[in-house]
Parts: structure tokens; sequence; C-alpha cells
């Protein structure tokens, strides 16, 4: 029910807003009703939620972390249980305690939270999260999604463009219900396409002649604040990109309002995201991208081929929802089409030579999404060596593709009936898809995959006969043709199945209560980030944007990819213990040499370690060396680590015999203790080293040691002293 009020609510408000304001609108707002009546009213009806995970019997979670067969072949969507919902988990626990969520101290050793790139913090379109929790919030934003993606792109193109309104409702219905909005739906990314509309309006709006002086700033404003408010910061530079081209195309000669518009954005960005950049010059992602930058790479032939086979004919490659999709890349990235109507429109419709400037701002996003996204030479051997396009997620410009295509759709709808040679080239191509429908029907293609692959040939071929004179039937065709294909792209699950809890890990979770420590898994048992959705503290963290300390570290217990790791493979219980990992668990007759076994069932079994050492604690004695003889030095387990810490060469060392300590404040953001040693000593605290930790020794700044390589320590002279240790993210 919350959910249903969460959804239901929101669109109740627009319909009087255009009730009051633009009463023309509410026959699109009627369409884009049904349309989100057919994609979720069944999925709320019966009480599911959209999400990807779905738990099978007899195959619990926490042996390997098992996916729906169908969403298996959605892997852009993984993402959402394996890395979103634990973020966005971990930060409303915090906001619901009063405190601004910095730090995730049970993810990857306490990572910082606020700085990552997607757990929207500051974003106020996450209500839904902070109050339902990520499984329902994310149903929610859903439906808020494809409205502010449809009704932004009809206002856009009636309001904004002055198009008829059958050309505005086409338009809104082709970009709201895309086969690539739906893909990335659960994702953060679809906020910045639900944005694309409105910021493409606001930047036009901003150069006309009655906007004020301070149009500009104030739009500068809002764009730096959707760039770095923490939803996917790079799809939403794309977007505003694309909005800033597009206003220079539209009104080249208020160029200096665009800058100004650009300035402003910048500067708002760069503060909002400020933490963000920071870690992100910190990850191992950024170190492995200047040790060999991906984007250099030739995309093949055969992929760029395949993905413009896509476009044309959406359904070409199968679906993720019925298990058919058989692309060699997610299927997500390539979902570029816009459907047979809007296809056939931009043959046999007529955008007309007043439209031109619109039209040609639609090419120009197109053009960069070909020379990005499709990687055409030759501007793309350039462009992939220029900052920012060097470190940018490159496929990621393919949104631009659906959309120039949806917005050409409408000016082509709006314009003159078009003259009889673009009529027949308009047949043509509805022939080229009904053949190609047909082909892929005899290759063995059945029940609803056929339907869809054969309706983009019988829409287009719908659409021309309605053309000349029912246009205003064409955007309702639109959308029951990309309804059609949108049909279970994204599974529905029960609330239950999102977070189950057999046995063995409800006793986990008391035991982890009564002797606190960390957590960590072998194999793929309890995969990373899940163990914070239960209040375990994980030494693990799938995150792209790991410090690089921390992937190291990972890399040591057989995790070596800097980017996304891999399930490790060795526990070390020395090294494990001092950083505080109490508990392993592995799937089950998987040995753990060093371990004491605890428990075991449903497919694990869970281990106790005998070496564990508190996350604070101050030793006597440092073991400085080189960088990589000190990692190298630590795979090797040395058993003194609860007496010493290994740090880097020059960064402090410590000699003290009696030792002392005394933790007056702990918490995920600030460390505050009392030392008392006989002469210099470091204090440990086993949390992952990250850009924006600082300390200080009696209220003076002192230097940050990276103690045991990657984790925190501060160096302190003989005698009693205080130690801080707080993380600022600015």
């Amino acid at each position: 029910m919350a959910v249903i009020l969460w959804s239901v609510l929101p669109i109740l408000i627009v319909h009087l807003a255009l009730h009051r304001w633009m009463r023309r609108a509410l026959g699109f707002q009627l369409l884009l009703d049904l349309a989100l009546l057919v994609l979720f009213g069944p999925i709320l009806a019966r009480g599911l939620v959209l999400d990807p995970v779905r738990c099978l019997e007899r195959s619990p979670p926490f042996a390997a972390w098992r996916w729906d067969p169908r969403t298996g072949l959605q892997s852009t969507q993984s993402d959402l249980v394996l890395q979103l919902h634990p973020w966005w988990e971990e930060a409303r626990r915090q906001m619901l305690r009063g405190r601004l969520p910095l730090i995730a101290p049970h993810v990857g050793a306490g990572t910082p939270l606020l700085a990552n790139g997607q757990s929207g913090v500051l974003a106020p379109v996450m209500a839904p999260v902070w109050f339902l929790g990520p499984e329902r919030g994310t149903t929610v934003m859903a439906v808020w999604k494809v409205e502010a993606a449809a009704l932004g792109t009809f206002l856009l193109l009636a309001a904004g463009w002055r198009l008829r309104l059958a050309a505005a409702a086409l338009g809104g219905a082709v970009w709201g219900l895309a086969p690539f909005t739906m893909g990335w739906l659960l994702s953060p990314l679809a906020w910045s396409l639900a944005a694309m509309p409105w910021i493409w309006w606001m930047v036009s709006s901003s150069l006309r002649r009655r906007a004020g002086r301070w149009a500009p700033m104030l739009v500068g404003g809002v764009l730096g604040a959707v760039m770095g408010w923490g939803i996917n910061p790079e799809s939403a530079a794309i977007v505003v990109g694309s909005a800033l081209l597009a206003g220079l195309i539209l009104r080249p000669r208020r160029w200096r309002r665009l800058v100004l518009a650009a300035a402003v954005a910048a500067g708002v960005a760069a503060v909002l995201a400020l933490p963000t950049l920071r870690l992100i010059g910190a990850s191992s992602k950024a170190r492995a991208y200047a040790a060999a930058n991906p984007n250099l790479a030739p995309v093949p032939l055969a992929i760029r081929a395949l993905v413009a086979g896509q476009t044309i004919l959406p359904a070409a490659l199968g679906n993720p929802g019925r298990g058919s999709w058989a692309g060699p890349y997610p299927y997500a990235a390539g979902a570029l089409g816009v459907g047979g109507v809007a296809m056939v429109l931009l043959l046999a419709g007529g955008a007309g030579w007043r439209r031109r400037r619109y039209l040609l701002a639609a090419l120009a996003a197109l053009g960069v999404a070909a020379v990005l996204a499709f990687r055409l030479p030759p501007l793309d051997w350039i462009l992939v060596r220029v900052p920012p396009f060097d470190r940018m997620t490159l496929p990621r410009f393919g949104m631009l593709v659906p959309w120039s295509l949806a917005l050409m759709a409408a000016l082509a709808l709006d314009g003159k009936p078009a003259r009889a040679w673009r009529r027949f080239a308009g047949w043509v191509l509805a022939a080229i898809l009904l053949g190609a429908g047909g082909w892929l029907l005899g290759r063995g293609l059945g029940g609803l995959d056929a339907v869809c692959v054969l309706s983009t040939g019988v829409a287009a071929c719908l659409a021309l006969l309605l053309l000349p004179s029912h246009r205003h039937v064409l955007p309702w065709l639109a959308a029951a043709e990309l309804l059609l294909l949108a049909q279970g792209i994204n599974p529905a699950a029960v609330p239950a199945d999102t977070l189950p809890e057999p046995p063995v890990l409800r006793r986990l979770v008391e035991r982890a209560a009564d002797r606190p420590g960390r957590i960590c898994g072998l194999g793929g048992a309890l995969p990373p980030n899940l163990a914070a959705r239960y209040g375990l503290a994980d030494l693990r963290s799938f995150d792209p944007l790991r410090p690089w300390p921390l992937a190291r570290l990972h890399a040591l217990l057989g995790a070596p990819d800097p980017v996304l790791p891999g399930p490790l493979s060795s526990a070390p219980p020395h090294l494990l213990g001092a950083w505080s990992v109490r508990w392993l668990v592995t799937p089950a007759g998987t040995p753990a040499p060093g371990w004491e076994p605890v428990d075991r069932g449903d497919g694990v079994r869970v281990w106790r370690n005998q070496d564990w050492l508190p996350e604070i604690r101050v030793v006597g004695r440092t073991v400085e060396t080189g960088e990589e003889a000190g990692w190298s030095l630590l795979a090797r387990d040395p058993p003194w680590l609860d007496e010493a810490a290994v740090v880097p060469r020059g960064q402090g060392s410590a000699s003290a015999g009696q030792v002392s300590l005394e933790v007056e404040e702990r918490s995920p953001a600030r460390i505050l203790a009392r030392v008392d040693c006989d002469g210099p000593c470091l204090l440990v605290a086993a949390r992952a080293w990250a850009p924006g930790w600082v300390a200080r020794v009696d209220g003076r700044s002192a230097f940050l040691v990276r103690a045991n390589m990657a984790g925190l320590g501060v160096v302190a002279p003989a005698g009693t002293h205080e130690i801080e240790l707080r993380y600022h993210a600015w």
C-alpha cells in the first residue's frame, strides 16, 4: 500500500497541475496513465517489487548468489543488488539515526559513502528509498522515472518547441517507453534519462529574449546540482553537455549565456562532487585506466553491427526478461532502438524548414553518439585521447541515439505531409522490418519473442497507413508497440525473497552481535556488500571506486581485478585478524586453515578467527618498508601483526615497550582515543585509507600513516596524548 500511495499520489498532483495550467496536456497524460498501468499495475497489484534477485529453492544465495535465469542475461541490473541497494540501505540507516552518511562502516572496512558516485545522498528524488527502503523505493522511483521522462519530453516539444500535440505526444511516448529507458529503469542512470527533456527545455528557455539576465546563472546552478548530487554524475554530464550543444545550435548568437551557464554548472558540480572526484582520483580504477586506458581499444566491427541492427529492430537479439537475449553485451547497453513507428516517420514524415534548427540540434546529439558510442573514425581516435572522454564510459553516450531519434520522429510527424517518394521509402523500410522479423521467426523464435519481432514491421505498416489522415492515433500505436517490447525486461520479486534469512545466517548475526568483528567470505559465499544488509561488517567491497590500497589488500586475498573484485580465494588468519575479521563464511567443503569451525548449514560453513584483533588498537613497533616489499610481507601472513604494523618507508616509526589505549569516541567518520606510551607508538585503525581522512594529536595536525599498507594510523610521541581521526568529505 505504501508503494502504491507513493506511486499514485505524485501522478494525481501532476493531473491537478496540468488541469490548471495546461489542459491540452491531459490527453497525453491519459495515454501515459494507461502505459504506467500496463507496466506497473500487475506488479503492484500482486504486492511485488521490481528487483532482479530471486531466491531459488534448494539453492540458498549464501553459497553462491543465484539470479533468476532471465535476469542473468541482463547483467547491467546486477549492480542493483550487489552495489546500489547495500549503499542505499547503509545511507538510510545512518540518516534515520540523524547522522550524515559519510562513511559506510559495514562495507569495505569503512569505505566512503557520500563520495560514492551513486549513493544519491544529496538527491531529493531518492526520498522513496530513505522512507521505504531500497527495494520498495526502487519500485516507486521506476514509476517516477517513466512519468518524468515521457511528460518532460511532451512539454519540451509542445510548450518549448511549439509542435502539434500529436507530434509532442509521439516524442513523449517514444522516449518515456524506449527500450533504453526500460533497460536502465532500475539504475540511477535512468534519472539522467528522465531529466534529459527537462534540462534541454531549461537551457533553451534561458536563451530566449524575455528570459532575465539571471536565468543562465539559475539554470547553471540547477545543472550543476544535477551533475553533483550523486546519481551517476557521468551520465548526468552527458545530458548536460548535449543540452548545452543544442542550445548553441538553437540560439548561436546567445553563446555568452551558454558560457555563463556552463561555468556556473561546472563550479556547482565541482563543489558538490568534490568528494567523489577525490575518491575517483585515488581509486584503483583510476590507476588501472592510467596504466592501460580501455577506451583506446577498438570496438569490434561485429559489435557495432549488432548494436546498429538492434537499433533498427529492437527485438532482433531477444529479450532478457524472457531468457532469449543472445547478444554478446548487456542488453541495456545496446537497447538503442525506438520502434517501427518512429523509424518509418523519420523517412515518411516531413520536419519542415521552419523546424530546421530543432532538427539540427537532434542531429548534433546523434552525431556525438555516433562518434563516441559507435566509435566512428576518425574523430573517435582524437576524442578518446582528450579529457574527460579518455576516462568516461563511452557506451553511455548511446543514450543520445534513442533521444535524438525520438525528437526527429516528433519533428517528422509535425511537418507537412511528405512527398510520395518519402512515403515510398517508408514502405521500403517497413518491408525490410517485416522481412527481417520473418527471417528471425524462421530461425526458431516463438511465443512473445516472435510477436515482438513482428510487431516492429507491423507497427511500421500501420503507421504509414494512418499517417495521412489519422496522425493523432500514432502516439497510441507507438506506445502499444514499445509496451510490448518492455514486457519482462525488469523482473519482479516477492519482497521476502530480496533479503532471505536462512537459519545459518540468523545464527551468524547473533554470534556477531555477541562477539563483534568483521566478516569475510571465500569462493562467492556471502558476496561482497551483501553482509551489510544484515548489519554485518565486511572487509570486502564490490565497488569500482575502491581506494587503491584497499584494492591491493583484496588482491592479496585472491581478488586481483582493480575495478570490480571477484570472490576471494585466500583467508590468512593473522592478516585478517589484524583487519578485525572475526568471522569467515565458506562454501561447504572448502577448507580454512588456521580458523576454528563453529557452524554449518544451508550450503555454507562458518569459521571463527582465534587471531582476531580489535579494530582500534595501539602498537609499539612498526616495520618500515618499500611499497611492493610491504605488500609482499603482508602476503606472508606474519604472526606478529598483533604487536607491530607494516607501514610504507618514511611514514613514521614506533619503538615503545609499554602501550595503553582508551577509546573515547568511535563513529563511522570519527575516532577519538587517548594513548599512553613510553616511546613513540602507532595508533592503528583497521579502516580503509581514503582521501578525506585527517589526523590530529593533541589538537595539532599530524601525518596520516597507511597502517598495514591500507589502513589508518597516527604516530604519537612518548607520553599521554589525545588522538583524533576524522573524515572530511570536502
